[in-house]
């Protein structure tokens, strides 16, 4: 018996626009939101990745330890790192959709990436207690800049106070959960902070980039008086570093979009 070849289903109608009329199978809305379901849950995931493995190329290893969190630094590195992300995809999303939930989505998505992270590798596989290697917080920081764009509407202004108030309160923000670690202590004669203390106690690799330098002379503990001069610089970093990324993703979300029309 010969072959009949069935005829494939039309995807366009007499006019060439797309026939909508399968969509009225229940059958076929099921498959469709579940494909729908995999596709947001893929594109998360690899966002939550992307976003985690930039911030470990860049500021990883000032978040990774508590005593590598010192006043100078840390405030400064972290800004300017979660800053080049989030102003990459701000624009895009704020062109096409009108949505400010890019710094607090960015934000969140490493908070829960750093945990499952922090949980599985320092604690379960290397035996380094969570007090130690616990993942700093930027949420707040994210819902604010988010706000910023909320009520000024305003990319321009956004670019200013936002990444201003997101460097400039990354210490405060974060000072409740390691202001224990930065009680100061004797050890052997030198006045440390706890959180140096358990640096002396977890040892790490040697190589000479992970040598923690110890200050002496120094109050490095509660804080110190060039916490709020690292606070004001890192704000003022931040707002370059924004700006800079995002005017590169404005300029490649117009590229792209030329180039798209040109395709269609």
């Amino acid at each position: 018996m010969a072959n009949i070849a069935l005829p494939a289903p039309r995807i366009t109608d007499a006019s060439g626009h797309y026939d909508l009329s399968i969509l009225d199978n229940p059958r076929a809305r099921s498959y469709y939101r579940r494909f729908d379901g995999i596709l947001i849950i893929v594109l998360f995931s690899f966002l939550a990745l992307g976003i985690s493995i930039h911030y470990a190329l860049t500021a990883g290893d000032w978040d990774y330890w508590i005593d590598w969190r010192d006043r100078r630094w840390w405030p400064l590195v972290t800004p300017l790192s979660l800053m080049m992300f989030i102003g990459g995809f701000v624009y895009p999303i704020w062109k096409a959709f009108r949505l400010p939930v890019i710094a607090t989505a960015v934000t969140t998505l490493l908070c829960l990436v750093s945990w499952v992270s922090r949980y599985f590798n320092f604690g379960q596989f290397t035996d380094f207690p969570l007090s130690f290697t616990f993942p700093s917080t930027y949420i707040g920081l994210g819902v604010i800049f988010d706000s910023v764009l909320i009520m000024t509407r305003s990319l321009l202004i956004s670019a200013i106070v936002g990444p201003f108030l997101f460097g400039a309160l990354i210490w405060p923000l974060n000072w409740p959960l390691f202001a224990a670690s930065k009680v100061p202590v004797e050890y052997s004669g030198t006045l440390v902070s706890v959180a140096d203390l358990m640096g002396y106690q977890y040892i790490r690799t040697t190589t000479p980039e992970y040598l923690r330098i110890i200050e002496e002379s120094t109050l490095r503990t509660f804080g110190g008086s060039v916490t709020p001069l690292t606070a004001v610089f890192s704000a003022f970093v931040a707002v370059i570093g924004y700006s800079l990324f995002l005017l590169l993703g404005a300029a490649l979300y117009n590229f792209a979009g030329r180039y798209a029309r040109r395709i269609i």
